[in-house]
């Protein structure tokens, strides 16, 4: 699971993003920002909750799997595919949207507006 990515405002309005401990530069007015500056802390904080919402995630869809396959096991192709709709259905319209909303908030609480200095 790859780390989330920092978003950088240039004092000049351009926007890019780096990794935690990347140089990033301004493609418009050269200037040069460290994300190294930000405390390690407070990013393995982000990272953490960021990696324990992808891991609920994937077990949540290997839950559905498995109920899929236990209809599967029925042999009867009606079923099946109402099955497969039904639990797709829920993934993508309810539980995925929860998690999604959930997990926003909780970077929302951990995410402070860092001011980094160009060097």
């Amino acid at each position: 699971m790859g780390s989330p990515s920092i978003t950088l405002r240039c004092d000049c309005g351009t926007e890019g993003r780096a990794q935690f401990g990347e140089r990033w530069t301004c493609p418009s007015c050269e200037r040069s920002y460290d994300t190294g500056q930000i405390p390690a802390a407070d990013y393995d904080a982000i990272r953490a909750l960021d990696r324990r919402y992808r891991v609920i995630s994937w077990v949540i869809v290997g839950v559905m799997a498995l109920i899929v396959l236990a209809v599967a096991r029925t042999l009867q192709v009606i079923p099946i595919l109402a099955g497969l709709a039904v639990t797709l259905g829920g993934w993508f319209l309810y539980v995925k949207p929860i998690i999604h909303r959930r997990h926003r908030a909780a970077v929302g609480k951990l995410t402070r507006r860092w001011e980094l200095r160009p060097e």
